[in-house]
């Protein structure tokens, strides 16, 4: 997540980001001057969406990764180089997300730059498996072009950020500070491909540059007093990858369903397990969008950091679920040395993370304690995965185990739509 402002001046703003009056072509060059943040009717635009079109690929291809390494008994190396691709690329998405919140002129510079933006994420996707292979023999990074790619992403930003602080001079500082940070954060990466890692100091060295990066918008959050980006656009860029992770937990069910109609027709586990893994996906969707982002990040703005880095762990969540629907469908072929339970294990964990950090956001953005709808629709939701694993414990079949985890979205389902909506807005402070 980044902040765009610079000082506590009075913005500069264009109300709409058309470049025709700049020169003789629709898209030509216009200076990037910062968006007015209450513009109405702000929605993402159409390359934008474009842009989460490769955050689509390069999550399905983790999630295909993270299965077969789960599946083969690799659960650490798994989790470990599943985490690593998804920081990288919702770091990536989401800086470029916040930048063009503020600074979007839709011109033939912008849209160069996010094209840029996309080779680099293709390029991370197809060093992926290679990923997976280094940490699994030895933790080693294999990949370079995970970093490279990585790399590429980040660099379209800094000249971004530079191009933006050419034409804001009364934020061109706080526009510096990030290219400056970035642009270091690069070389340091770089420096990577060129040096043996071993385990921990693969793991060192990755915490330090991340941090690096994570920490130049959380200092610009607490040195600046007002946002250059507009909240309901945020939240609207954020909702839409929500939507699109939930993909994976569709994938994933296709996947398994897949597999057992293969081995056995329309059986009762393939009926349930479609039934349940459509039911999950609708479940998480209709939790998370009840809460009001937008609204939130309207009347809270220096809460934006924490609502986007927050979405770090909600979006891994999300797709390491449609990976633990892959993991039952290895399973079902044989191609796993993973148990039942383990199998369960992979579904439930990820569901009870989501549904902990959702909550835990929503304490977050209004520092008060969940209500007691909200406390007591966690603790069904916590009893009811707790149950499924329990229910494998005993042998139950992996089917009947997933119809039990879909009590925990629709339990939270119900409580929304009885009173915990209500309760939900009351006490962020927002009107319902």
């Amino acid at each position: 997540m980044t902040d765009t402002s610079a000082t506590d001046a009075p913005r500069s703003a264009t109300a709409v980001p058309p470049s025709a009056t700049a020169g003789r072509f629709l898209h030509s060059l216009t200076p990037m001057r910062s968006r007015d943040p209450h513009e109405e009717h702000r929605v993402a635009t159409t390359l934008e969406l474009l842009y989460d079109l490769t955050l689509v690929i390069a999550f399905g291809v983790n999630g295909v990764q993270m299965a077969h390494a789960l599946a083969s008994g690799h659960v650490a190396a798994g989790l470990a180089a599943f985490g690593f691709v998804q920081f990288c690329t919702i770091w990536a998405w989401m800086s470029y997300s916040s930048f063009a919140s503020s600074y979007d002129t839709d011109d033939w510079g912008v849209r160069s730059g996010v094209a840029v933006q996309m080779v680099g994420v293709i390029m991370m996707t197809t060093g992926i498996p290679a990923l997976y292979e280094g940490f699994e023999h030895g933790w080693q990074l294999h990949s370079g072009n995970i970093v490279v790619g990585y790399v590429v992403m980040r660099v379209s930003l800094v000249a971004l950020w530079l191009r933006a602080a050419r034409a804001n001079p009364d934020q061109a500082r706080a526009c510096r500070i990030h290219a400056l940070w970035i642009a270091l954060a690069q070389v340091l990466w770089v420096g990577t491909l060129f040096v043996h890692l071993n385990a921990l100091s693969l793991f060192i060295v990755s915490v330090l540059l991340f941090t690096m990066e994570l920490a130049v918008p959380m200092h610009l959050v607490r040195r600046y007093d007002h946002m250059g980006w507009h909240p309901h656009h945020l939240a609207e860029r954020f909702g839409l990858l929500t939507i699109i992770t939930l993909g994976e937990v569709l994938v994933g069910t296709a996947q398994s369903v897949t597999t057992l109609y293969t081995e056995h027709g329309w059986s009762a586990s393939a009926v349930v397990v479609l039934a349940s893994g459509v039911s999950i996906a609708l479940g998480l969707w209709w939790v998370y969008f009840e809460v009001p982002f937008g609204q939130v990040l309207h009347k809270h703005p220096t809460r934006a950091v924490t609502v986007a880095y927050v979405h770090f762990i909600l979006f891994a969540s999300l797709a390491a679920i449609g990976a633990g629907l892959h993991v039952a469908a290895l399973r079902e072929e044989g191609h796993a040395v993973i148990s039942s339970t383990g199998a369960v294990l992979s579904v439930a964990v990820p569901m009870a993370v989501f549904v902990i950090i959702l909550y835990a956001l929503v304490v977050a953005v209004n520092l008060r304690a969940l209500g007691r709808i909200y406390q007591l629709m966690l603790g069904l939701t916590i009893a009811a995965l707790a149950g499924s694993v329990l229910l494998s414990l005993a042998g139950v079949p992996f089917a009947a185990c997933l119809a039990v985890i879909v009590l925990a979205p629709w339990i939270n389902v119900a409580g929304v739509e009885t009173v915990g909506s209500r309760d939900m807005h009351k006490r962020l402070e927002v009107d319902a």
